[in-house]
């Protein structure tokens, strides 16, 4: 069965208000407000949508949830692009208005700058940090240099994702794209992974242009070094995977992602 059917027949739609703009979600059919979920954040211009493989292997076990980033998918337009900082505090928003407590956070690509600056925000809400291929990648820090290399990554993605990306490129329009761009280029992710206490893992693919094995390890090694009491991340390398883990291999990233849960419980048990 396609990935986007077999997605589309476990999670559910929904739409709430945030600050005035409406935001869609993509949500386990019986989301249980006090159970600890898994957020996920997806990259820059698209949406939730590639997202769902990867969500819907979860939600027989897990409350899942993964939105819209304002301005983005079928979610509302702010008045102006927001930041990494605004898209962040949405995200917050956002949780509140769910009533979303305390998470684990699943990150792709932009998405992960996205969820390590709401654990500098508010580092209350977030149990742990799945970070799938973070940007950027400080050694490429360009437009020029990341629009080549996400052109160096179609060949080794399913075909079915260039349609999602350009149907979600297209709603966002190429303005609050290359804003966004211009602010998740000025986003320094790796002057905040030395801050981060919770338990993290940070999952590359080997093929994948965009986010290098080397700058995945780079950022695996910062995550926690300036922390006291931080437990530091692990680094788990894809061997057949690219940039887009969630829609190429969601079986490979599902397991991943609930060993890490299966860590994070663990390590918060009464001993």
């Amino acid at each position: 069965m396609p990935h986007d059917l077999a997605a589309a027949e476990r999670l559910v739609s929904v739409t709430d208000l945030v600050d005035g703009i409406p935001i869609h979600a993509r949500v386990s059919p019986h989301f249980v407000v006090g159970r600890t979920a898994l957020v996920f954040v997806h990259g820059l211009g698209v949406s939730v949508r590639y997202l769902e493989p990867t969500m819907a292997l979860l939600v027989a076990e897990h409350h899942v949830a993964g939105l819209d980033l304002p301005g983005f998918g079928r979610s509302g337009n702010p008045p102006e692009a927001l930041d990494t900082r605004g898209l962040a505090t949405a995200l917050g928003a956002w949780l509140d208005v769910r009533g979303i407590g305390p998470a684990i956070f699943v990150g792709n690509s932009y998405g992960c700058q996205v969820i390590v600056e709401l654990a500098m925000q508010e580092p209350r809400r977030v149990v742990g940090l799945v970070l799938n291929a973070p940007t950027m990648d400080p050694a490429h820090r360009t437009i020029s240099g990341q629009v080549l290399r996400v052109l160096a990554d179609i060949p080794f993605e399913p075909f079915g994702l260039g349609w999602v990306v350009l149907c979600d490129y297209l709603r966002a329009g190429p303005l609050r794209l290359l804003t966004t761009l211009r602010y998740a280029l000025a986003d320094r992710i790796e002057e905040k992974l030395p801050d981060i206490v919770v338990p993290t893992v940070v999952v590359c693919g080997a093929h994948d242009p965009v986010v290098t094995v080397a700058w995945a390890a780079e950022a695996s090694r910062l995550i926690g070094i300036s922390s006291r009491g931080a437990v530091g991340a692990t680094l788990s390398v894809v061997p057949t995977a690219a940039h887009a883990l969630p829609y190429d291999d969601p079986a490979t990233f599902a397991a991943l992602i609930e060993s890490f849960v299966e860590r994070v419980h663990r390590s918060t048990r009464p001993r």
